[in-house]
């Protein structure tokens, strides 16, 4: 099949045939606690966004130092015990409370349509050229606390940008936030991600960001002759 020839609707639904299965993606809540004081891990029962939703311990339980996670588990150190939250990608913000099956259905829907436009270009070779591309030097941000930090987030990340889709002639506009959040929408359409490992995680797909004078460059993981370049508007 030439992917060349895939359409709007045929590259969404091939998305949500992969990432948008009825009840396989559900937010949920996961108690990790550090015994004795020392280093532990709890594993994810399925990779996401994950926030702290509630202090157990006395000592103090401090992003990048004490906790932190990827997407295989959460660890804590330093008698940090905590109840986190683990978003999963399909989750849309804006529908928080509903309990109608139907707007579950309309949301995964939504997502997957873009997810086809965020990642298509991606997806199907919208190459860029990575000739401009910087080094970040994030050990000398005050922020970052060492190689566990994998939720940090790159200043030169945090921002509003806009990519052109070609394959779809369509306009991206995708805003990340300091906390990691990803949102972005195409056609009308809205879809959640987050950045984690300075990577963008988007449903099962990751793809790695790299720097560029203008904004960043976002490549497929596992292919990297698959690009699209983002600009910075805000």
């Amino acid at each position: 099949m030439n992917s060349h020839n895939l359409t709007l609707p045929r590259a969404a639904a091939l998305v949500l045939a992969l990432v948008a299965a009825p009840g396989a993606h559900a937010d949920y809540n996961i108690t990790c606690g550090s015994e004795g004081g020392r280093h532990k891990t709890c594993a994810l029962r399925e990779p996401g966004y994950v926030s702290l939703v509630r202090q157990i311990s006395g000592a103090r339980c401090e992003q990048g130092r004490s906790w932190d996670y990827d997407r295989r588990e959460i660890w804590v150190d330093n008698g940090c015990e905590a109840e986190f939250r683990v978003e999963q990608w399909s989750h849309r913000r804006g529908n928080e409370g509903s309990s109608s099956a139907s707007s579950g259905d309309a949301s995964s829907h939504d997502a997957a349509v873009a997810a086809a436009v965020v990642a298509g270009a991606a997806i199907l070779g919208a190459l860029a050229s990575n000739k401009d591309h910087q080094d970040d030097y994030k050990y000398r941000d005050p922020n970052y606390y060492g190689p566990r930090h994998t939720s940090y987030v790159p200043g030169w990340m945090v921002g509003t940008f806009r990519g052109y889709n070609p394959m779809y002639g369509s306009e991206v506009v995708m805003t990340i936030r300091p906390d990691g959040r990803m949102n972005a929408n195409a056609n009308g359409q809205a879809i959640n991600g987050y950045i984690n490992d300075e990577q963008l995680h988007v449903g099962p797909v990751i793809f790695d960001i790299d720097q560029t004078r203008e904004g960043f460059i976002t490549s497929q993981k596992g292919d990297r002759h698959n690009e699209v370049r983002y600009r910075r508007i805000n």
